[in-house]
């Protein structure tokens, strides 16, 4: 049990995953919410989306403000809750899932160049 994390694009083959990114969760949810003004997670837990819900769309700006986000270890998106999202051993996730992220963000932005839709979704 525990947070799982993807990404997928229309047209690319390849894909991204990520277990128990705790920080990363909790910008994503933060996308999330802008996304889907006035409206409710399914199940509603205080800790964002789930499997259910609308997956965030992937856009350039989001990507803008992800890079950012990756490069200052996500300072402003510390998960002060989230047992099963890892949120204990968020420091280490950070610096483990750096490199990737970095890569991720770069692959998403090269889907939408090609004209692709790029999307994050989550199970917890």
């Amino acid at each position: 049990m525990g947070l799982d994390q993807s990404m997928i694009s229309t047209k690319g083959k390849k894909d991204y995953y990520w277990r128990k990114h705790a920080r990363l969760q909790v910008f994503m949810a933060r996308a999330w919410q802008e996304q889907n003004k006035g409206k409710e997670p399914e199940g509603s837990f205080n800790l964002g989306f789930n499997g259910g819900d609308e997956p965030v769309k992937i856009t350039r700006e989001l990507c803008d403000k992800w890079e950012k986000q990756i490069k200052e270890n996500y300072w402003d998106n510390f998960a002060t809750d989230g047992f099963f999202w890892g949120q204990q051993f968020q420091e280490e996730a950070v610096k483990e899932y750096k490199k990737q992220d970095l890569e991720a963000v770069d692959w998403a932005r090269a889907q939408l160049e090609k004209g692709g839709e790029v999307e994050y979704s989550c199970s917890w």
